[in-house]
């Protein structure tokens, strides 16, 4: 224990134990155990602990020295508040929690511009302004790669010197799917909240989604928590509708409704409407959020991010139509 950092013993144990407590009694995982050495590797420490040299781009730890790191920190802060050091498929990162200034100005009629998104399996997200995200089906590119690795894995003894090379195949194979899953996610998060100030999505029950077991390797594979979880912290304000709102049965142009089977990809209307399920569902969404949201009376239930990343939230009417996440600007 000497040769160990006080602080990184100490810091963030109990906001850990709080949160595998939590999800205990959700019903999300097991009872909480000890952490083994062959879980994920990692500590924090805060900010006063730790030097940064910039132009030499390495961070001092405290009994560890001088580390080199690949990059520099990208944004202009004002205090180090922790890092967190954690290896990942044998490469070793820190990630530094920072106070910056928010200077990022929106652009002209931004904040008053709207989009609603429609997430699916066939395309990835579907805007109401045409704009299309194809699903690049990253597991499947690898799924033949790690079905042989699997299968290399199940005949090496448990433990041994061959069994942890597979091991660590797999975990680079894994650490590189999830990395392509996040490069196309965040490209396409940004370039919408740089246009839109609005993002309207579906309150999604992915969960549930998932149950289906032909589609829940596809469904998780989109990642529509993820692209929830980015738009939250970029976008201005994000609305979301119920997600029994019929957003697919809907028409766009004169609000009729009818049934929609999944093998129909084109919602054609008696009123003249033919127009492709997914951005009819998308121009619904759009519209539903921001009339819901317009009115005098609007019944919404609001969360404001706060700087620490923790989330405040106002109780509007019982019966909310439109859940809203906004960020202070």
């Amino acid at each position: 224990m000497q040769e160990v950092n006080a602080h990184a013993v100490s810091n963030g144990v109990f906001d850990k134990l709080d949160n595998a407590f939590k999800n205990f009694f959700e019903k999300r995982a097991k009872y909480p155990r000890f952490k083994s050495k062959r879980d994920k590797q990692s500590f924090r420490l805060p900010g006063s602990e730790i030097k940064y040299d910039t132009q030499n781009k390495r961070v001092y730890i405290c009994r560890i020295g001088w580390l080199k790191m690949r990059e520099t920190i990208r944004f202009d802060y004002t205090k180090i508040y922790r890092i967190t050091v954690s290896c990942r498929a044998g490469k070793w990162y820190v990630a530094f929690t920072l106070e910056v200034v928010d200077d990022r100005q929106l652009g002209e009629n931004q904040a008053l511009t709207s989009v609603g998104i429609d997430l699916g399996i066939n395309k990835s997200a579907t805007c109401s302004d045409g704009t299309i995200l194809d699903n690049p089906r990253i597991f499947n590119t690898y799924a033949v790669r790690l079905r042989k690795l699997n299968k290399e894995l199940a005949r090496r003894t448990k433990g041994g010197r061959n069994w942890w090379k597979t091991v660590f195949k797999l975990q680079k194979l894994h650490a590189r799917i999830a990395d392509l899953r996040q490069d196309y996610i965040h490209k396409f998060t940004t370039a919408i909240n740089r246009k839109y100030g609005i993002v309207c999505l579906e309150d999604l029950n992915v969960k549930g989604m998932s149950r289906n077991h032909k589609l829940a390797r596809h469904i998780l594979d989109v990642s529509f928590g993820e692209i929830r979880r980015q738009f939250e912290y970029k976008a201005l304000e994000v609305r979301y509708v119920p997600r029994f709102f019929p957003s697919s049965k809907r028409c766009s142009s004169c609000g009729r409704e009818q049934e929609m089977p999944l093998s129909q990809r084109r919602y054609v209307c008696d009123c003249g409407l033919d127009l492709d399920r997914d951005l009819n569902a998308a121009i619904n969404i759009r519209t539903f959020a921001v009339s819901s949201t317009g009115s005098k009376k609007p019944a919404v239930k609001t969360a404001q991010v706060l700087s620490k990343g923790k989330t405040k939230q106002s109780h509007g009417q019982e019966e909310n139509s439109v859940f809203a996440v906004r960020r202070n600007v």
